[in-house]
C-alpha cells in the first residue's frame, strides 16, 4: 500500500512539476512586489531605478533559492523533498480558507476535514451497498420481469454519469433553498 503511494505521489509530481514551479515563482513575483508597495520607504532609499531593480530582482532571486526553485523539478532532492512535504500534509497557508480554529495552514484545514469526509463516504457506501444487495437479489430473483430490466438500466445509466458532476447536482439540489 505504502508503495502505491509513493508510486502515486511520485507521477503527480511529475505531472505538476514543471507547471508548479512556474507559478510558485510568479507568486514569489507578486509577494516581493506587493512587499515593496506596502512599505513605500524602500523605493524611496534607492537613487535610480536600475538600484531598485537589481534589489527587486536580488530579493526575487533570493526567495527562488530559498525554496529550492533554482534546481529543475526532477532533481532527486526537489522530488524527495515535495513527497515528504505532500506526506506530511505540509501545503502552506491559505489565503482565504481558515480551519474552524482560525488556523490558515492548510494541512490543518484538511485534517479538520477528513472525519466528516471519511463519515459522508463510509455512509454513503454502506446505504448503496445495502440498496444494491437488496435490488440485486429482487431482480435476481425474477429474471426477465419489469424490475429486472429497469434495475440493469438504471445500473448502466447511473454508473455512465461521471461521479462529480452527480455532485455538483446535488449541491444543487440539496444546497440551494429557493
Amino acid at each position: 500500500m505504502f508503495g502505491v503511494l509513493m508510486i502515486t505521489l511520485l507521477l503527480t509530481i511529475a505531472l505538476v512539476g514543471s507547471n508548479m514551479d512556474v507559478i510558485l515563482k510568479q507568486g514569489i513575483v507578486y509577494q516581493v512586489r506587493a512587499e515593496i508597495t506596502e512599505n513605500p520607504a524602500i523605493a524611496e532609499s534607492f537613487s535610480t531605478v536600475e538600484e531598485f531593480d537589481k534589489f527587486i530582482q536580488d530579493q526575487i532571486d533570493q526567495r527562488i533559492e530559498t525554496l529550492g526553485l533554482d534546481e529543475p523539478w526532477y532533481s532527486p532532492q526537489r522530488v524527495g523533498f515535495t513527497m515528504y512535504k505532500i506526506l506530511i500534509l505540509d501545503f502552506g497557508n491559505a489565503t482565504f480558507l481558515t480551519s474552524d480554529s482560525g488556523s490558515s495552514n492548510v494541512g490543518d484545514i484538511l485534517l479538520e476535514k477528513i472525519p466528516r469526509t471519511v463519515l459522508l463516504f463510509t455512509t454513503a457506501t454502506i446505504i448503496i451497498s445495502i440498496i444494491g444487495i437488496f435490488l440485486g437479489a429482487l431482480a435476481g430473483s425474477k429474471v426477465g420481469s419489469a424490475i429486472d430490466r429497469i434495475t440493469s438500466a438504471f445500473a448502466v445509466i447511473s454508473s455512465s454519469f461521471p461521479v462529480w458532476w452527480i455532485g455538483m447536482l446535488m449541491i444543487f439540489l440539496f444546497a440551494f433553498t429557493y
